[in-house]
């Protein structure tokens, strides 16, 4: 297809109705409703954002106001993003998972004036707190179902009708308010899941959007035969960008999962061709495949084992250039038969491409899919630089690292080894927060300004990004060594039985891990060795489940160098909690927090 041009059409909202515009009959996104997958075209999307926009006019919403959206990733989602974005007020996205809290911080710092909950959960959450929010003059529920009697709520397709009868009484005021905006108007904040303090808001116009959606499909191609899937939280940066701003330029399809959880069975019911994940994600595959293995018969086993033999030299050949051989060739085609095919059939069969993202991969996890003919590439960025500023680019890979700088990105490497970019993706700062956007936007000795990321990092000759730790997590050993705790961490996560890790060391003669368990795989372990437990904490305790974790910790010490081998571990009783303010929402593990909650258990190890 013709991509739009972006002289022109400059602004997101814009973006937006082009497609609408011009593909008004082609289907868009893909729904489950009442157990059937329900189409949308970009006309059946377009009517109900201009209805929404007509509603939040009628309600009074100027230029410049905010609107929060406090739901799980679903088509409503954008719906009403495009809604917010089109009259000119600016989407403040709050994470489901957030703590009544952690809603009011958000909502109350970026001073929404509605706020779209997503179902009687969420409502609640607002209920509890609506007396200290005094600028929400409406909450509007996305779901049918809630109490009736309560004031100043209503729900979307109420909400909606109202939208229709201001729309029919004022023609055009849509149109009027979506040309009036410019592509330096700020459109959204993004609350970053920072592992230190309070959220803090970035804030995004359609210039540093458009940037992205340009040229990410340079890298990896995407186009209106494509087909993705959504089920990570449009609240963060990199889902939004992957799942909903980056069609508006390419123009793909999207299915919208019907959870977090249903996600692997909603691959397999729909096949999309492209998808994006976090880490954790693609770990949880390798490890369902990892476990299938370990109950598979002795020729299964054999089989599966030559097929990776099979698919490792075939990649490794490929990667350097070289012709593999005739024989080499029908092997893999045999292995593809009997092995790869099945795999491939977990993401519904149609992969051309796996995208991963905001925080990173073990190149263990990479090679691992790309020996089966499953591509992962790995992308870098953060908040702050609309999610993305390099990538690998299909058929130019480099396992291990990041990938290289988008068109129009430079990116350079500070004396004390922090990465620093200089792009039109970079925002413009933090809304009421002065001090922190000084701190992330520095100017050089020739007044150009720079964003400094807070990662480590080198560039190689070509141009390929390696990233190495957290500037604030560098471990210095007793004996004076500099581990990056990120890379060990990520390898710990690649046994089956580990969701989470946390390296300590500093100052200390030897590394030591916090780990929590994958529930699902050590109940599975414990059934199958018939070990009788009463919960998760109960069974961390069992000796056989110390003596899993040792052997597993054990064989992963061996692929790293002495002074960063685990010596001692100890299992927490339960998963890293949100709401102890243990992790982020996506999962990032918040170091202070949780060395301060543990430190018995870590002086103990030291003991």
């Amino acid at each position: 297809m013709d991509k739009p041009d972006t002289t022109r059409i400059n602004t997101v909202p814009k973006l937006f109705w082009y497609n609408v515009e011009n593909y008004r009959d082609d289907v868009t996104m893909w729904r489950k409703h009442r157990g059937v997958w329900e189409a949308h075209t970009w006309g059946n999307y377009g009517n109900w954002s201009r209805d929404i926009g007509h509603a939040l006019i009628a309600e009074g919403l100027k230029s410049g106001d905010k609107i929060s959206i406090l739901s799980e990733t679903r088509m409503e989602w954008v719906i009403l993003d495009m809604a917010i974005m089109g009259i000119g007020c600016i989407t403040a996205p709050v994470y489901p998972s957030n703590t009544e809290e952690q809603v009011k911080y958000i909502v109350k710092h970026s001073e929404s004036k509605v706020v779209f909950a997503e179902d009687q959960e969420q409502l609640d959450k607002m209920l509890v707190i609506w007396k200290d929010l005094p600028l929400v003059k409406k909450v509007v529920v996305i779901d049918k179902y809630y109490p009736r009697d309560l004031p100043n709520v209503i729900t979307l397709n109420d909400y909606r009708e109202f939208g229709k009868t201001h729309r029919s009484n004022n023609p055009g005021k849509f149109e009027e308010r979506l040309a009036s905006v410019e592509p330096e108007d700020i459109i959204s904040f993004t609350y970053t899941s920072g592992t230190t303090g309070y959220p803090k808001a970035g804030m995004f116009n359609s210039h540093n959007v458009i940037s992205v959606a340009k040229h990410l499909p340079d890298m990896l191609p995407t186009d209106r035969s494509d087909l993705g899937i959504s089920y990570l939280p449009l609240s963060h940066i990199a889902e939004r960008l992957l799942g909903h701003f980056i069609k508006l330029y390419s123009g793909y399809v999207t299915v919208f999962a019907d959870s977090m959880e249903d996600m692997p069975y909603n691959l397999r019911q729909t096949g999309p061709t492209i998808m994006f994940g976090t880490p954790r994600v693609f770990e949880k595959f390798y490890a369902r495949i990892s476990i299938a293995m370990k109950d598979a018969t002795l020729l299964q086993k054999t089989i599966y084992d030559w097929a990776l033999k099979v698919g490792k030299k075939y990649t490794e050949l490929k990667d350097k250039g070289l012709q593999p051989s005739l024989l080499l060739k029908f092997n893999r085609l045999l292995a593809h038969f009997l092995v790869y095919r099945k795999i491939k059939d977990m993401f519904g069969g149609n992969i051309r491409f796996l995208l991963s993202g905001a925080a990173p991969i073990s190149p263990n996890i990479i090679r691992y899919f790309h020996w089966v003919g499953l591509d992962i590439y790995e992308g870098y960025g953060m908040t702050e630089t609309t999610g993305i500023v390099t990538g690998n680019k299909i058929g130019e890979a480099k396992i291990g690292s990041v990938g290289q700088a988008l068109p129009g990105t430079e990116i350079r490497i500070a004396e004390d080894g922090e990465i620093c970019t200089r792009c039109p993706q970079n925002i413009s700062g933090y809304y009421k927060n002065e001090d922190a956007t000084s701190e992330l936007l520095i100017p050089d000795e020739k007044g150009d300004i720079w964003l400094h990321t807070g990662d480590i990092g080198h560039l190689d000759e070509e141009g390929y990004l390696f990233i190495t730790d957290r500037k604030k997590d560098i471990i210095i050993t007793a004996g004076g060594k500099n581990v990056a705790p990120q890379n060990i961490e990520n390898l710990l996560k690649t046994s089956p039985y580990i969701s989470l890790a946390m390296v300590y060391g500093d100052k200390k003669p030897y590394l030591t891990a916090l780990v929590t368990l994958d529930e699902d795989e050590i109940v599975k372990f414990a059934r199958d060795k018939k070990i009788m437990y009463q919960d998760l904490a109960d069974l961390s305790k069992k000796q056989e489940v110390l003596d899993l974790l040792h052997h597993e910790i054990s064989v992963l010490n061996l692929d790293l160098a002495s002074y960063e081998t685990v010596k001692k571990f100890r299992i927490l009783e339960e998963e890293l909690d949100q709401d102890k303010d243990e992790v982020t929402p996506t999962l990032k593990v918040k170091r202070k927090v949780v060395i301060d909650h543990y430190q018995d258990l870590i002086d103990n190890m030291y003991a």
